[in-house]
């Protein structure tokens, strides 16, 4: 018997133990009693359990790390027989698959946890990053709108940008607050918006549901006032 079976068979017995020592003023029923105690001793229960302690016990790791360069191996003993046996040239073309290589390349880099950064590493990028992001760095917003519903919104191209220069109160765009006065927008669903405010008009009273923009904010985040 592994200790895997060892640990569920003895678990299982201290519960059937502890059923069968049970005093009568627990309040439990008999029948309550006997239908539990039936399960607990079913294959399948047992079985289930052995399983469960089986596959805690289990730990996957990779075999190797070196994947790349058996693949490459393989092709080189494969370039005799490519012309010889179909099954040979099959193989050599999934090998070279450009997904399949990423794959494999991607197995080896977690299998030699080259993806592990240190501390001093991690928190450099992260300075770096934060001090190179402007304040108003270009946004993706969300809002939702159903077909031909008006969002409220006025447009006006300043410098060849199209900017929102009037949100209507009471619109759905005011009540989402996601959208300001002042507001540049770039894309809408990745489609660039241009230069003519009728034609943005038009193309958003054609969406409907989640719509994305890409909005360069006309503000930047002020700090929290003083408690």
């Amino acid at each position: 018997m592994t200790v895997a079976n060892a640990k569920s068979g003895s678990a299982m017995q201290q519960v059937l133990d502890n059923l069968k020592d049970m005093p009568s003023g627990t309040g439990a029923k008999d029948i309550d009693l006997i239908f539990l105690k039936g399960i607990m001793e079913s294959p399948i229960v047992r079985s289930l359990a052995k399983a469960h302690e089986r596959l805690e016990e289990v730990k996957l790791k990779a075999v190797g790390d070196d994947n790349v360069q058996l693949v490459r191996e393989i092709l080189d003993s494969l370039n005799n027989l490519e012309e010889q046996d179909s099954a040979a040239a099959e193989l050599a073309r999934i090998l070279q698959e450009p997904h399949f290589k990423s794959l494999i390349e991607a197995h080896d880099k977690v299998a030699a946890k080259s993806y592990e950064m240190s501390n001093a590493t991690a928190d450099s990028n992260f300075l770096s990053s934060s001090s190179l992001m402007p304040a108003d760095a270009v946004r993706m917003i969300g809002v939702q709108k159903k077909v031909g519903e008006p969002l409220g919104v006025t447009f006006r191209v300043v410098n060849g940008e199209m900017v929102i220069t009037r949100i209507l109160h009471g619109s759905s765009i005011d009540r989402q607050g996601m959208l300001h006065t002042g507001d540049v927008i770039r894309e809408v669903n990745g489609q660039e918006v241009g230069s003519n405010p009728q034609e943005l008009q038009e193309l958003l009273r054609n969406c409907s549901g989640s719509v994305t923009l890409k909005v360069l904010p006309s503000y930047k985040d002020t700090p929290a006032p003083p408690q």
